[in-house]
């Protein structure tokens, strides 16, 4: 059961209960610290809720640099995600760019584009890389662990 809707307008929330009453609170009721507390805890939640699922931290970065960048924006609907993950890392390690930058070039790629370069071998390569070196820190990590029972045949 959901027991409240909210409706976010410009200045004010709205929360319509599920017993049918609402209520109205408006910005103006507070004062400029709570307002800033707010803000920054609504953008740590956004640009957390970017990485929500990413388990290393090159595809993380990409992904909350993207949303930080839509925000900038004024785009407040841009979830984590689509952010070409793995590619633009490759992309910018392939190029010696920053990953913002690389981030930044994948955006305004059309699909054909993207599907064309990640076909460069360059491009390849360094995805390849990427991939090794993910995989030898996962099998470094396990076996640090000491979970992982000996492999035999």
């Amino acid at each position: 059961m959901n027991i409240a809707k909210k409706l976010v307008s410009e200045s004010s929330i709205i929360f319509t209960w599920s017993d049918d009453t609402s209520e109205t609170i408006e910005l103006e009721l507070f004062g400029e610290a709570i307002i800033n507390r707010a803000a920054l805890h609504g953008f740590s939640q956004k640009l957390g809720d970017s990485y929500s699922g990413i388990t290393n931290v090159p595809e993380a970065k990409i992904a909350m640099h993207g949303v930080l960048a839509a925000l900038l924006a004024g785009d407040w609907n841009r979830k984590g995600g689509s952010t070409g993950g793995i590619w633009v890392e490759a992309l910018a390690r392939a190029t010696g760019e920053t990953i913002e930058a690389a981030l930044e070039a994948w955006d305004k790629m059309t699909d054909d584009v993207k599907a064309a370069t990640k076909k460069h071998p360059d491009l390849i390569k360094a995805q390849a890389e990427i991939g090794l070196e993910r995989a030898q820190a996962k099998a470094d990590s396990l076996a640090e662990s000491g979970e992982v029972e000996p492999l035999t045949l």
